[in-house]
């Protein structure tokens, strides 16, 4: 009776993991301390939920030159980049973002940035993930 709820518990994980895609970040030579994951997920609407962390990032004010803000955008299938918000820190230099977008993100990346509701990416890229391979 054990091994049968083992195997149907194990079942219902499999099933559950399923539908998360979970992308780390490449390492950073402007922050090499830092350690970022993504999870990417669909919401019942069919939007793309991303939910971004982390760790040990240094606050960009300590970056030469000092910036603002670590931006997240998307790279989409259709050759854009979509600002999806602001990394936010907190004290233990943990930062967090959960956005949500209409459009698939084919990647994702991170840029330091003067301004945190910018158009277009600057030139100061922090970390990137390999490209996604979402259904």
């Amino acid at each position: 009776m054990k091994t049968i709820n083992y195997l149907i518990l194990l079942a219902f994980l499999a099933t559950f993991g399923s539908c998360a895609t979970n992308a780390k970040f490449s390492i950073s030579p402007i922050t090499p301390a830092a350690e970022g994951v993504a999870k990417i997920t669909k919401d019942k609407n069919k939007n793309y939920v991303m939910e971004i962390t982390v760790k040990y990032f240094a606050n960009p004010d300590r970056l030469t030159p000092p910036r603002q803000h670590y931006v997240v955008w998307i790279s989409t299938d259709k050759d854009k980049a979509i600002n999806v918000g602001m990394l936010v820190s907190n004290k233990s230099n943990k930062s967090y973002l959960k956005a949500v977008s209409a459009s698939k993100p084919i990647q994702i990346f991170v840029t330091a940035e003067d301004v945190g509701d910018v158009s277009y990416p600057g030139n100061e890229e922090i970390f990137h993930t390999k490209p996604l391979n979402l259904r």
